[in-house]
């Protein structure tokens, strides 16, 4: 009840309020839900109908992204021939066909049209004073974008102002629907106030009372049908028809990646689905309930789509459809089960009979409950007892139980929406502010309708199955009311232990503690983080729409530009000639290839007197059109009587009503059998108060008398079934030694405080690497040994040091990575880049302590990807080991090895050795002879795993082989002979590698090189040559012809879980560097032979390394092709060399090696008091070598004799005497 009582004060009192109003009057709150829901839909029908809901983007789903398939699009393009003139791109001849590098570019207009009726002299004034005015003040919205110059044009009577709208350096397909959405009337307005004074002021006046400006713009692609008709089952089989065959355009064109993430979202969408039903089962009406539940998500997503259109957030319904499966995901429905379990939970504690005895009350409340069990007892009626639990307390009580964790849940999922909102990415930006909308309307609808269905729930449970007849505890039976009552006992669900642990997920969102909810959170984290690393286009706007083109019904817009050829590009028309002009111009040498979208039609017209110009009369019954439309109600209301004369939807509505009339007379038939006068029970207790009150009238004065005598002064504590065994605290002295060995003989050593286990390991009765086995819990076992270790060692320092112990996994450490464990080090991990490799956007994780390493490479990343980033090839995979065999003659041994390199002896070698593993393969063998010792190199592919367990394995058995069926005098010396060669520095591994064998390559423009690395290339080719290969070589250095490999590579193999000790062969590496394209750009590759990594098995298990390996996209082994994620892992480690070796030399070049680090690499001096003092023993006392050392006294007879004499002391120079010791 303490617990209760504290979540009841953290939630707030509103809350509490309005839950409790809510359980007190469900049927009300369902009703008034689902009248909102019916008003919503309508809206939404109607938004839907007009396309008002839905963004009115330009339609440039035609243009395909890239020029080799331009000749594909839809849309005018126009390209420049051989002979310099631009044609259109179908009229290229086929000798002038694009290069694959040519680019192709949107290009936005809009054309200013007057249809307005007028004299010969009025149309002229228009056209040339107010059409360009008109046309000005629309530009200007975007004066940055419409700057190229305007045409005036003429066709059939049509005259008009076109403006093109082009930027040359990026495309943005809302910028024409922004600009045509703001340019109704005020355009026309500030095109009448600025005409000149040339103008007529009565012509003037006449224009501003009679001219209107009507905006055409392109229709998006889901305008499915025209504005004026109404909803019908037709129309809706028509809208799904059409998603349908939409969305199999989508997945036909649409990149693998994207398919991928959306496949795999639906998956988890409808497994949520199969998963929420399967949850429900648990709780009565479990089908039901499950079906409640994906009806308020409907609600919610429903009622976020009303209010996306009534705030103006832009919803494309194609963006809608791929998005639709992570707003499914965002949304879930754990919290909808957490609450009913919660729920359910509550209402079977106040069902559960409560065995416990009442405090003492009054004589008359005593008297009535002895009385009550005894004619319970005696007659056996077989009653109800207690009465329930009103329905508004359980649902309070459950709200308490489970509200601050659901509320925090929820919170959290708004902050990482939120951050998708703000990152301003088309696509992106609209999911994440519809899926805020989303979750906000479903923790609304959660805590009211969703709860006042579990109220209706558990109200038609206790009508059909009624609580148990609660049995009074025996001794109460016999016991007269003079009796003392006894202590109540506590009862219920076991409390958490006080020393039980929780991870930080736990602690952030309290109880809702559910799978779900940390996949869904993984999700909405990955999917916020790929989009703001633009590594995925699922939801981008840009990509979406260049995915999507189909035909659309007529509309006004296509009808209005097939009345001339002025709305059509080709490349005669003034607008297209006089922008290509001026662009060539600006750029006599583009390749560049233009694609003129759809124009927008401005168009000016009388809307006072009836025209004979067809697009005038076009707009002209449209806008008499919208001035019969009806009101909003009455549209509503017809609305509604269309949908009822429906056959199929009348019939679900009678349907409905005949459930809800079931449903109101079940309930109200429970309510009268419940009345307290006519349940047995109640008639049982309103009997028992009557004597009560009765004899309580002349007994009340003794029994006030005696209550003081008889009420004890304290509570003696209830006798207890059997005396649990005593619990020591750990920080408690020991017990004797002789009590403590025989209890742990006895008993084990779970039940035995810290000290007595150091005790027995003290003592050699525990083995120290055994104390995880012995005592069960892997931190206790850590803390043990600490203190044992520190104890026995000459400094002390350990048990009580700053390394860190708690709040670790050891269980993924036990067996796999250490053993006697005493801790973990933390260690720095930073992220550098990201780097674009191989086409794809990567994070370089590096663990490190080394300041300035992450930065550096971070520079390194940035130069790179100004220059298309990094190509990686993969020469070779093979893992090896070299055993060492020894023969008893050399010509035994030669035999041996000739068997081992024939054909046949290299078919039973690998026959034997692949049969050991489904991942190891033999790939070559290689053999040499030293004496009558055989030297035997295997390289295998060995999968995902860096492979020297299953290599070994392999070599053993492939051994065995030998020696059983061909060489049984063959003596093997050990399966390693240091001719792999592993750990070790080894010309073998740089000649013939081992591993991973990569060469990453990238070219640098000069201009990069100069900005970002602050060099330039000749510098860089020549410091490359002279420190890497010439400075290696005068080293004697093998593998090191490097910069500084190794420290990229030992940082990247600390964060993904490699070995660090193959930093020694892994590091072997050449950086190449040379001066390309006339000497403006750098080339430059690394080649590395060696490097051995993986992603499963070893220090990869460990939950930190393996998070970023998921970083990465390479944990565990590949589910289709064996390899490939460790082949990726050295592709990226290379990649990562590369960028570190080029900053580094970038910094050596410029001399900036020394200021970046003294800047940024200063450590602060220690602070007092965080390091333990050390001892003052000469041995440990600081000293100093001599920069030229001191001669060593030998004081063999054979030193001094191959010593030469000393030289005789000058004779003016006599030796200074000594003076004896006394």
């Amino acid at each position: 009840m303490d617990s209760l009582a504290a979540a009841r004060a953290r939630l707030p009192l509103l809350s509490l309020c309005a839950l409790v109003r809510v359980a007190r009057h469900p049927i009300e709150v369902i009703v008034s839900v689902f009248v909102v829901a019916t008003v919503a839909y309508f809206f939404l029908v109607d938004a839907i109908t007009h396309s008002s809901l839905f963004s009115n983007l330009s339609d440039v789903a035609s243009l395909s992204l890239t020029s080799m398939h331009a000749h594909a699009s839809s849309l005018p393009m126009f390209a420049r021939g051989k002979d310099g003139q631009w044609h259109a791109l179908q009229d290229l001849p086929p000798s002038d066909a694009l290069s694959s590098d040519a680019s192709v570019d949107m290009v936005d207009w809009f054309i200013v049209v007057d249809v307005a009726n007028g004299t010969d002299a009025e149309r002229a004034l228009r056209h040339q004073y107010l059409l360009p005015e008109v046309a000005r003040a629309a530009a200007a919205r975007v004066a940055d974008w419409c700057v190229w110059p305007s045409a005036q044009i003429e066709s059939n009577g049509t005259v008009g102002e076109a403006h093109v709208c082009y930027d040359p350096h990026s495309y943005d397909a809302l910028a024409m629907p922004r600009l045509l959405s703001g340019t109704h009337g005020l355009s026309l307005y500030q095109a009448l106030q600025s005409l000149p004074s040339a103008v007529d002021a009565t012509l003037q006046t006449q224009w501003r009372n009679k001219l209107a400006l009507q905006v055409l713009a392109p229709p998006h692609p889901w305008s499915l049908v025209p504005h004026t008709e109404s909803l019908s089952l037709r129309w809706l089989l028509s809208f799904v028809t059409s998603a349908v065959r939409r969305i199999a355009i989508v997945i036909r064109s649409a990149d693998a990646i994207d398919v991928t993430v959306l496949l795999g979202a639906y998956l988890l969408m409808h497994g949520s689905f199969v998963h929420l039903y399967l949850s429900m089962r648990a709780f009565p009406h479990g089908l039901w309930l499950g079906t409640c539940v994906l009806l308020s998500s409907s609600f919610a997503f429903l009622f976020a789509l009303v209010t996306a259109n009534a705030v103006g957030l832009t919803v494309d319904p194609v963006v809608l459809s791929e998005a639709l499966p992570f707003l499914v995901i965002t949304v879930g429905f754990e919290k909808p089960y957490l609450l009913t379990r919660a729920f359910f939970r509550r209402a079977e504690l106040a069902a559960r009979p409560q065995n416990v005895d009442v405090p003492r009350g009054s004589p008359e409340a005593d008297f009535v409950r002895t009385l009550t069990q005894r004619v319970q007892a005696e007659q056996a009626l077989g009653l109800l007892g207690a009465q329930t639990t009103p329905t508004c307390d359980v649902a309070g009580d459950a709200a308490c139980d489970a509200g601050p964790g659901l509320v925090r849940a929820y919170l959290i999922e708004l902050a990482i929406l939120l951050a998708g909102v703000v990152s301003n990415i088309h696509g992106l930006r609209e999911f994440c502010g519809l899926a805020m909308l989303i979750l906000l309307y479903d923790a609304v609808l959660l805590f009211t309708f969703f709860t006042a269905i579990l109220c209706v729930a558990l109200e038609v449970q206790r009508l059909r199955a009624p609580p148990r007849s609660r049995t009074p505890p025996p001794d109460t039976l016999d016991t007269g009311v003079t009796e003392a009552p006894a202590e109540p006992q506590r009862r219920g669900v076991r409390a958490r232990p006080q020393h039980e642990r929780r991870s930080l997920y736990q602690r952030i969102i309290g109880p809702v503690d559910h799978p779900l909810s940390r996949l869904k959170l993984l999700l909405l984290l990955t999917l916020v983080s790929l989009h703001l690393g633009n590594m995925l286009t699922t939801l981008s706007l840009p990509t979406t729409l260049a995915r999507h083109h189909q035909g659309r019904a007529s509309t006004l817009y296509d009808q209005a530009v097939t009345v001339s050829n002025l709305f059509t590009a080709t490349v005669d028309h003034p607008a297209v000639a006089s922008f290509l002009d001026a662009y060539t111009a600006q750029h006599p040498s583009t390749a560049r290839v233009f694609a003129f979208s759809r124009p927008g039609v401005l168009v000016l017209w009388d809307r006072t007197q009836p025209s004979t110009h067809p697009l005038a009369a076009l707009v002209q019954r449209a806008a008499a059109a919208r001035r019969s439309h009806l009101s909003a109600f009455e549209s509503v209301m017809r609305l509604w009587t269309s949908v009822a004369s429906d056959p199929v939807i009348g019939k679900w509505l009678s349907v409905a009503l005949v459930i809800s009339l079931f449903l109101n007379t079940f309930l109200l038939k429970g309510i009268a059998l419940r009345h307290p006068a006519v349940i047995e029970g109640n008639a049982v207790r309103v009997t028992a108060q009557a004597a009560a009150r009765l004899v309580g009238a002349h007994l009340g004065d003794e029994w006030r008398k005696e209550s003081a005598a008889r009420a004890p002064t304290s509570m003696p504590p209830p006798p207890s079934s059997g005396p649990p065994p005593p619990e020591v605290p750990p920080s408690a002295p020991p017990r004797p030694y002789n009590e403590v060995l025989a209890h742990f003989q006895a008993h084990g050593a779970a039940s035995l405080n810290n000290e007595e286990v150091i005790l027995l390991v003290q003592k050699g009765h525990i083995a120290p690497y055994a104390l995880e086995k012995t005592l069960q819990d892997l931190e206790r076992a850590v803390v043990v040994r600490r203190a044992v270790v520190s104890r026995a060692s000459e400094r002390p320092v350990l048990e009580h040091s700053r390394l860190p112990y708690k709040d670790f996994d050891y269980a993924s450490v036990l067996g796999a990575c250490c053993e006697n464990v005493v801790g973990y080090l933390p260690l720095p991990l930073g992220i550098a880049g990201p780097l674009l490799i191989d086409g794809h956007l990567t994070p370089i994780p590096m663990a490190t302590t080394e300041g300035t390493l992450v930065a550096s490479t971070s520079r390194g990343c940035k130069a790179l990807n100004a220059c298309g980033g990094v190509t990686t090839v993969l020469t070779q995979d093979a893992m090896t080991r070299g055993p060492v065999v020894e023969f008893p003659s050399l010509t035994s041994a030669a035999r041996a090895k000739r068997w081992i390199d024939s054909s046949t002896g290299a078919a039973a070698i690998k026959k034997a050795f692949d049969s050991t593993s489904r991942f190891a393969r033999l790939a070559s063998l290689h053999t040499v002879l030293a004496g009558r010792t055989l030297f035997i190199r295997f390289a295998t592919s060995t999968g995902d795993a860096m492979g020297m367990n299953m290599i070994s394995k392999g070599v053993e058995a492939a051994l065995g082989m030998m020696k059983e069926k061909h060489f049984p005098e063959m003596e093997l010396l050990s399966l390693s002979g240091n001719y792999c060669t592993d750990k070790k520095p080894a010309a073998i591994n740089w000649i013939e590698g081992r591993g991973k064998s990569v060469v990453a390559e990238a070219i640098l423009r000069g201009d990069t090189v100069r900005t970002v690395l602050k060099c330039t290339v000749d510098d860089l080719v020549r410091l490359n040559t002279k420190k890497n290969l010439v400075g290696s070589a005068m080293a004697g250095s093998v593998g090191g012809f490097n910069a500084h490999a190794a420290n990229i590579l030992t940082a990247m193999y600390l964060a993904t879980g490699q070995d660090p000790a193959q930093n020694v062969e892994s590091s072997n590496c050449m950086t190449l560097m040379e001066a390309v394209n006339g000497g403006q750009d750098l080339l430059v590759s690394v080649s590395m032979p060696s490097v051995e990594v993986g992603t499963v098995g070893g220090g990869t298990g460990l939950p930190p390394q393996r998070a970023m390996l998921e970083l990465l996209g390479v944990q565990g082994p590949h589910k289709e092709t064996p390899g490939a994620h460790a082949q990726r892992l050295a592709r990226i480690i290379a990649a990562a060399v590369m960028a570190g070796e080029l900053s580094l030399m970038g910094a050596l070049s410029a001399g900036h090696l020394i200021k970046a680090h003294m800047q940024h690499n200063r450590s602060a001096p220690a602070t007092p008091g965080t390091a333990s003092p050390a001892p003052r023993d000469p041995q440990f006392m600081p000293t100093m070598t001599p920069l030229v050392a001191t001669p060593i006294a030998d004081a063999s007879p054979l030193a001094r004799a191959r010593s030469p004499a000393p030289a005789p002391a000058p004779p003016h120079d006599p030796p200074t005497p000594i003076a004896p010791p006394r």
